[in-house]
């Protein structure tokens, strides 16, 4: 995830009420469970110490959620009495966290908020097709629509007749060059890593034939059409396996890179003591983080968020004028000092890792 997305929370004056949970509307009985979820948080927050100005604003927002359809997380991250994070998660956390602490809980966030995968999809019939782009944070849709006769075969014989079938050949084949044009220019636009062609199987199939783009890049799927009667809630769901897949080969593609510079001592390093080094030098492209094994440790901080060490004297003297320095967990000081600095952070409990943490460097220290 780009964690600079969140650089203002991350400069916000704490403490922080942060919340991880299961919001699924998927059984009759979801609200009053909801319910009773929320009031089991609520209380452990309390008796963590958050007060009860920051109860209220989670209270507040809680209720004015709306329930999500079917299997659903949410994130609610509060300071004072304002909600600052009041996010829907696309799956249900493993487990209800709460956490009331001076830093946010930001790292789950890059589990549970991949960076999105820039796609085009294409729900094409014979007379053009209907395109969805994304380029990571705004979808666009846009229709494309080609001649509308002929387009059908009859049954008969004779020389009219071929040529009419010939007539229907060429104009599906003009419809389709003006979709696969439209989509070329889409996928430049975007800098799409991922096309997704849906909609009757002779359009789509002529489709892929006109388009000039790399195999790997182009995918078919069944479940959609521009008429009645077909399953947009499967293929939306197909759509967005496909994505979760891209964006899981991208997160792996990452942490292969970070291994190799390691293992070539170029521009990787791991454990706590060097990746703080280079945070505070606003010199991590990305983070890589195994969880569980950086949980637990910890780490100094000040009032400057990128002032991160496992020297208390090293964030001293780059900081005198911040506040106190004190010891926080590392992988909220961590993830918080990303996001001030720019950089991403790929999450996996697989991860192989020196204490849990390793970094891509923008360049050589």
């Amino acid at each position: 995830m780009d964690m600079s997305k969140l650089r203002d929370l991350a400069l916000a004056p704490g403490p922080f009420a942060s919340v991880y949970l299961d919001a699924s509307h998927d059984t009759e009985d979801a609200v009053k469970v909801a319910e009773l979820r929320w009031r089991g948080l609520r209380d452990r927050l309390a008796d963590e110490g958050a007060p009860e100005e920051t109860l209220a604003a989670l209270d507040e927002a809680v209720s004015a959620a709306e329930p999500p359809a079917g299997k659903a997380g949410r994130v609610l991250i509060a300071a004072g009495s304002s909600v600052v994070v009041n996010q829907t998660l696309p799956v249900p956390p493993p487990a209800d966290t709460t956490r009331f602490s001076l830093l946010p809980d930001l790292l789950p966030l890059a589990s549970y908020l991949p960076p999105p995968v820039p796609h085009v999809v294409v729900v094409a019939d014979s007379s053009g097709a209907d395109l969805h782009s994304f380029d990571g944070q705004v979808e666009l849709v846009e229709s494309v629509r080609g001649k509308e006769h002929p387009l059908h075969k009859v049954g008969g014989g004779g020389w009219a007749h071929k040529r009419l079938q010939q007539r229907v050949e060429d104009t599906v084949k003009h419809n389709a060059k003006q979709v696969a044009d439209a989509v070329e220019r889409l996928v430049d636009e975007v800098h799409a890593e991922l096309v997704v062609l849906g909609g009757e199987v002779q359009a789509r199939s002529a489709v892929r034939h006109e388009l000039g783009l790399d195999d790997d890049l182009v995918v078919e799927i069944e479940g959609a059409g521009l008429a009645g009667g077909t399953d947009e809630e499967e293929f939306d769901n197909a759509v967005r396996a496909l994505v979760a897949q891209r964006q899981q080969q991208h997160d792996a593609d990452i942490v292969e890179r970070f291994r190799a510079e390691l293992g070539r001592e170029g521009l990787a390093v791991e454990g706590l003591a060097q990746v703080t080094d280079a945070l505070r030098q606003a010199n991590v492209d990305t983070l890589v983080v195994n969880t569980d094994v950086l949980a637990d440790q910890l780490v100094w901080t000040s009032g400057q968020p990128d002032q991160v060490s496992v020297d208390e004297a090293s964030v001293r003297q780059s900081d005198v004028e911040s506040g106190p320095v004190e010891r926080n967990r590392a992988d909220d000081a961590l993830t918080r000092a990303a996001a001030v600095t720019g950089a991403n952070v790929v999450v996996g409990d697989d991860i192989k890792v020196l204490q849990g943490v390793g970094a891509i460097l923008r360049h050589r220290p």
